[in-house]
């Protein structure tokens, strides 16, 4: 996979997750959906740092 589609489907996933939250616990959604996609991006960039440091090892 591409780094560039790890970092979107994360970011997309917990963005969509904190909105979900935020939307059960009636609160604002605008800063949990965005501190969600920050969280997101910053693990969807892990995941991709590992995948192709594994990708270039073997």
């Amino acid at each position: 996979m591409k780094e560039k589609t790890i970092v979107s489907a994360s970011t997309l996933f917990f963005s969509l997750l904190t909105y979900w939250y935020a939307r059960n616990s009636e609160k604002d959604v605008v800063p949990y959906v965005m501190f969600g996609g920050f969280i997101g991006s910053l693990i969807g960039e892990g995941i991709a740092e590992t995948v192709i440091k594994d990708n270039k090892k073997v």
